[in-house]
C-alpha cells in the first residue's frame, strides 16, 4: 500500500487554489449563452494535460459531461468523485463574481462553495495520484457534469447512459462531513378558474385569487402539522413553500385565474404519488364550494425523472470504508443530513452507493460573498486520497 504521508506533504495549497480559482474564473450558469460548455473544455484540457483518461459526454446543446478516468490493475472496486460544473448565477450586489478572491484564509468567487472548490480539489486529487505514478486496483473516475442546479440533468444523463460504479461521493459542501441522507423535491404548479365579472359586482363571479388563499389556508391548518410528524433521519421534516403566486388580469375585474407554485419537500416513507393527491385533495375541496371553481394540478418536472429522498444507511458499506477511510488520519468522524436536493439522489435511485462529503459549508451557498476555506480545500485533498486508497487500493513502483 502507498504511504499516504509522503504524498499529503506534497500538496501544494498555492496550486490547488489556482485550479479553484480558473474555475470560478469562468462563467457557467444558465444565463450564459453556451452555459457550461468553456469550464466543460476547460476541465477536460486540464485532466488530458495530466495525463488522464478523458470522455467528452454529449448531454445536449452543444453541454456535455466530462468523465475522467484512472483504469484499476487487477479489478478492483471502482470509485467516482462526482461534482457540478454550474453555478447559479451571481447577485445583482457582486461586483467581481468571477475574480477569485483570497482573504483570510478564504477563497471568494461565484461557485467556489457550491461547488467549484470540491471540483478544484477533484482534480488536484487526481493530478496527484498521476504525478506520483500511483497505480490502483480499482477504476478511479471523475464526473464532471452539467446542468445540476436546474434539475440534474449531468449526473441523470449519466446514469441513463450505463455510469455503474461501485462507489460514489458527490462533493457538495457538508463541511467535510459524510452526509447519508437529505429531502426529497417536489415542485407543483396548482392552477385556479374562476368565472370574472366586474369589480363592482363581485358576488356575480367567482374569483380564482380568493380561492387559492383559501386553499392556502387548509395547507397550513390541515397539511403543514402532519407534514411536521413525517421525519426522516438526519434531515428532518416534510415541508412546503408558496413560492410564486400570479393572478388576476386588472384590477377593477374579478379574478378569473390564479396560479400558485408549491416547493414540496418529501421525506422517505411518503410517495410522489400521496405528495400530490394530497394537494389535489385540499384544493379541489374549496372548489367544490362553488361550481364556478376548477382547478388543476401539475408536477412541474416529467414525473419519469427521480426527485426523491436519498439515504444511505449507516452500516452501509460505503459509509463504513470513508469511516475507515479517515480514521487511519486520526480524523474525527462525523455524520449529518442535509435539507437541499442533490445529484445523491440520482445516484442512489440507480443503485450507486453514494455519500455527499466536500469542502465548504452549504450556508455560504448562493450567497453574495460566497466562499470555501482554504484549510477545508486541502483537507478535502487529503481525505479523498485516504478514501481512494481505502476503496480502489493504491500502490507506487
Amino acid at each position: 500500500m502507498t504511504d499516504l504521508n509522503s504524498i499529503y506533504t506534497c500538496i501544494e495549497e498555492k496550486e490547488l487554489v489556482e485550479i479553484c480559482s480558473e474555475l470560478i474564473s469562468i462563467p457557467s450558469h444558465f444565463q450564459v449563452p453556451n452555459q457550461e460548455r468553456e469550464i466543460s473544455t476547460f476541465v477536460s484540457d486540464t485532466l488530458t494535460n495530466i495525463g488522464v483518461e478523458v470522455e467528452e459526454q454529449k448531454v445536449k446543446n452543444g453541454r456535455f459531461n466530462v468523465i475522467a478516468k484512472i483504469r484499476g490493475d487487477d479489478n478492483g472496486r471502482s470509485f467516482a468523485l462526482n461534482g457540478h460544473l454550474d453555478t447559479v448565477p451571481p447577485g445583482e450586489n457582486m461586483d467581481t463574481p468571477y475574480t477569485a478572491t483570497l482573504k483570510d484564509g478564504r477563497l471568494y468567487g461565484r461557485g467556489s462553495c457550491d461547488m467549484k472548490g470540491a471540483l478544484g480539489a477533484m482534480i488536484y486529487t487526481l493530478r496527484l495520484i498521476k504525478e506520483h505514478g500511483i497505480s490502483l486496483g480499482g477504476d478511479l473516475y471523475l464526473t464532471a457534469v452539467v446542468g445540476e442546479e436546474t434539475g440534474g440533468t449531468g449526473t441523470r444523463h449519466l446514469t441513463e447512459h450505463g455510469f455503474r460504479p461501485d462507489f460514489a461521493i458527490v462533493g457538495e459542501p457538508t463541511d467535510l462531513k459524510i452526509v447519508t441522507s437529505h429531502k426529497g423535491v417536489c415542485n407543483i404548479m396548482v392552477t385556479v378558474q374562476g368565472k370574472p365579472c366586474h369589480a363592482s359586482t363581485p358576488e356575480n363571479g367567482a374569483n380564482a385569487i380568493v380561492a387559492v388563499s383559501d386553499f392556502i389556508q387548509l395547507l397550513n391548518s390541515r397539511l403543514l402539522p402532519q407534514l411536521e410528524k413525517r421525519t426522516q433521519e438526519r434531515a428532518g421534516h416534510a415541508s412546503l413553500n408558496f413560492g410564486i403566486i400570479e393572478g388576476g388580469t386588472k384590477i377593477n375585474m374579478v379574478a378569473d385565474r390564479c396560479s400558485l407554485q408549491i416547493d414540496r419537500r418529501w421525506v422517505r416513507g411518503e410517495t410522489l404519488g400521496q405528495v400530490i393527491s394530497e394537494i389535489k385533495e385540499l384544493v379541489n375541496e374549496v372548489c367544490k364550494k362553488d361550481p364556478n371553481l376548477s382547478a388543476e394540478v401539475q408536477l412541474m418536472y416529467p414525473e419519469t425523472h427521480y426527485y426523491g429522498p436519498f439515504v444511505t444507511d449507516e452500516k452501509h458499506e460505503i459509509v463504513q470504508l470513508i469511516i475507515k477511510a479517515l480514521k487511519a488520519m486520526g480524523i474525527k468522524v462525523s455524520i449529518a443530513g442535509m435539507q437541499g436536493w442533490t445529484d445523491a439522489a440520482t445516484f442512489f435511485n440507480s443503485g450507486i452507493s453514494v455519500v455527499l462529503l466536500g469542502p465548504g459549508s452549504i450556508q455560504q451557498a448562493h450567497t453574495n460573498d460566497e466562499w470555501v476555506s482554504v484549510s477545508q480545500l486541502t483537507d478535502s485533498v487529503r481525505y479523498y486520497l485516504s478514501i481512494i486508497n481505502t476503496i480502489c487500493g493504491m500502490s507506487t513502483a
